[in-house]
């Protein structure tokens, strides 16, 4: 695909990098623009080397999550992948909390499509396997007083059968004996002497009862046995006397009998907090961070049944222990929100597992997307991924790493998982045994067209001259800054330029005039760059002297409110232009903050603004537009480590030179290469500038 091909403008840009042959060169070799992904290049027994030990997915049919078991089987399958490669720091704490027989419950933060929840459930399953959950909780009568409730602890798995014995003792004793409105009536068959009737009634019930249970059954025995020889009445009906197993409503199962301590996973839209945190007593509860919140009650109830690890199930009724352990999954807001409500979540949930959004990229983590790939491809049926389209899944993921996408890719399963049934789609589509890099490639350029209507619309807008950005020529005191404006999902994504201006005259002090901020359109960021680029004329120019300078700035036909210190370096440029009376190039884009000291800083969505200002350019040289010297971005140096354009792009830039990427460090490198004139003699200018300003700024009449 790198050809050594030659075009038209490249003698253009060979002539434009001889007039910077002492300062920073364009990036123009393919393997600085575009990171390859190895696979494709790997053989197959090395290949085979890297998938070893990870694991298969394990069903192939479509409705693989039809069942509970099949549901857990995809949870292990993915908490065995991510636990590995992608988040390793993560699963370790959680092993950690496993394992810590302490009251602490555990949150578990990060992004969505991470594997969080499948991660805590698999590790949860894995390490409470063969570990005894809670007792068999009963509420039946107390021996003292049939009508308060006696809580009694019973092997897991005997309850039930237990609770239905003795509430059948009970009907058979209350419904035998005498009430006060007995009439005296006789009936065929005379009722036996109520001693007789309570051993009768006890005789099942004793020969069933699980060993734990039988001094309190001696007890309750012969608290009837005393009413029955005194012939006095009963002191409450049966209605009265509780004689109930703990166990959650008819909407989810029944624990009794599990081998294992129970790992729920639930939700509070569905379910009952309740019936949950008894379902999952003695196990581990998995709950959304967010249902805890929006939930009415959810918090308060589940911070108190956990602080005091007793669950009050009716008025008077002994709580019933709890010994649940809590993990919530949740983001930063989440967890936010319930730090910052009452009910000690600070005490409550001391372990706290954030997981990566992002891990390094490495042959194993390719790997480990090759086997996620192949997981997909099965689990849809769909044709499995040959090494091109694994490798075009592996650039995709470090295009979508949020920073240092040459090193990191990203570990968003659910982005991951979405591409690559789009991709097997359309391969299945066209009747293909493989899905390959081009299948990949398609889907993604879908998506851009059917998600690319806002940015069509702002580049029509400014191609046919409806909002005048120029991309040809130069102006003083005007350049061309770099803004992302995002949309939902991310190939909805674009950036364009937008002209900065600066205008200056004489003041009595420094004082830079932002007309975004004075309207209060601009976020505390945008003023904190503001505020940098004061301090840098300040460092710079005003160590000799006051600067009595009044500077007004201006984001011209900005499509929104402008945000990000980003544009820090766009409006120190166009301040220094205005200041040395030089005009700067339009043909080349900036994005960059800037430090006091003159230090270019990295910013973010390097990628997407490089590819709009490209895109705009390309369809003004289509429309005729020649610039001599070609187009270009001017990026902060440090972000060369984040280049991943798209191929389209980065082939274009490489073949055809009509368009540059360079990476600067210093605010004087930046203009040297937007003006075209020496740092030295432009300092100087702005030096003599700021000088006269300082002559007549203390004159009278010449204040603001």
């Amino acid at each position: 695909m790198w050809g050594r091909r030659q075009s038209a403008a490249a003698p253009a840009a060979k002539a434009n990098e001889a007039k910077t042959e002492h300062g920073p060169r364009a990036l123009r070799a393919p393997d600085d623009l575009l990171r390859r992904a190895d696979w494709d290049r790997l053989g197959d027994q090395q290949r085979a080397t890297l998938a070893n030990g990870l694991p298969t997915f394990p069903a192939p049919v479509a409705d693989a999550m039809a069942s509970e078991p099949a549901a857990e089987a995809i949870q292990d399958w993915t908490a065995a992948l991510v636990a590995g490669a992608f988040q390793a720091e993560p699963a370790q704490i959680i092993r950690g909390w496993l394992a810590d027989a302490s009251d602490a419950h555990l949150y578990v933060g990060g992004g969505t499509g991470v594997g969080r929840g499948s991660m805590v459930a698999a590790l949860a399953r894995q390490a409470l396997a063969g570990r005894p959950g809670a007792p068999d909780y009963c509420y039946i009568p107390q021996p003292d007083a049939l009508n308060q409730a006696y809580l009694l602890a019973l092997p897991t798995g005997t309850g039930e059968a237990f609770a239905a014995a003795i509430d059948k003792t009970v009907r058979a004793i209350t419904g035998g004996w005498p009430g006060d409105d007995d009439d005296g009536a006789q009936s065929d068959k005379p009722a036996p002497p109520l001693p007789a009737l309570v051993a009768e009634a006890f005789a099942p019930l004793e020969r069933s009862a699980p060993e734990e249970a039988r001094p309190y059954l001696q007890r309750l025995r012969a608290a009837f046995d005393a009413l029955a020889v005194a012939g006095a009445p009963l002191p409450c009906a049966y209605e009265a006397m509780p004689t109930w197993l703990a166990r959650p409503q008819a909407s989810l199962p029944d624990p009794a009998g599990q081998k294992s301590a129970p790992v729920i996973t639930g939700t509070l839209i569905r379910d009952r907090l309740d019936d949950l945190l008894m379902r999952a007593n003695g196990g581990v509860l998995i709950l959304p961070a967010t249902d805890v919140l929006i939930t009415d009650g959810a918090w308060p109830s589940l911070a108190a049944a956990l602080g005091s690890r007793g669950l009050s199930i009716k008025g008077s009724w002994p709580p019933l222990p709890l010994s649940t352990r809590v993990a919530l999954i949740g983001d930063g807001g989440a967890y936010n929100a319930l730090a910052n409500a009452p009910g000690e979540f600070g005490r409550l949930f001391r372990y706290e597992a954030w997981c990566n959004d992002a891990a390094d990229w490495n042959p194993q983590a390719e790997a480990t997307y090759a086997a996620f790939a192949a997981g997909v491809a099965r689990r849809y049926a769909l044709p499995a991924f040959d090494p091109s389209g694994v490798a075009r899944l592996t650039e995709e993921g470090a295009r979508r790493a949020g920073g240092l996408n040459r090193a990191r890719l990203s570990t968003d399963l659910l982005m991951l998982h979405d591409l690559a049934r789009e991709a097997g789609r359309a391969a299945h589509a066209r009747g293909s045994a493989t899905t390959g890099g081009d299948d990949v490639e398609a889907a993604l350029a879908r998506r851009r067209i059917l998600q690319g209507v806002n940015a069509r619309r702002v580049r029509e807008a400014i191609l046919t001259g409806q909002e005048i950005t120029p991309t040809a020529g130069a102006a003083i005191g005007q350049v061309n800054g770099l803004g992302i404006y995002e949309f939902h999902p991310p190939e909805g994504n674009f950036a364009v330029p937008t002209r900065i201006s600066a205008t200056v005259s004489a003041g009595r002090d420094e004082r830079l005039l932002d007309i975004e901020h004075e309207a209060e359109q601009a976020d505390a960021d945008h003023v904190r760059g503001e505020m940098t680029v004061e301090g840098y004329l300040a460092y710079r120019y005003g160590q000799g002297q006051p600067i009595t300078l009044v500077a007004r700035i201006r984001f011209e036909q900005e499509h929104g409110t402008t945000g990000g210190d980003s544009a820090s370096g766009a409006i120190l440029f166009s301040l220094l232009s205005a200041l040395a009376d030089l005009p700067i190039r339009f043909s080349y884009a900036v994005t960059g903050a800037v430090g006091q000291y003159g230090e270019i800083q990295p910013i973010g969505g390097v990628n997407t603004k490089i590819e709009g200002f490209w895109e705009l350019c390309r369809q003004r040289r289509a429309q005729g537009e020649h610039v001599e010297g070609g187009y270009g971005v001017i990026i902060p140096a440090v972000n060369a480590r984040d280049l991943m354009l798209r191929a389209e792009v980065a082939d274009s830039i490489a073949r055809e030179g009509w368009f540059h990427v360079w990476p600067v460090t210093t605010v004087d490198e930046a203009m040297t290469l937007l003006t075209g004139v020496p740092a030295p003699q432009l300092n100087a200018r702005v030096q003599q500038r700021l000088q006269r300003f300082h002559a007549i700024g203390g004159r009278p009449g010449n204040g603001r």
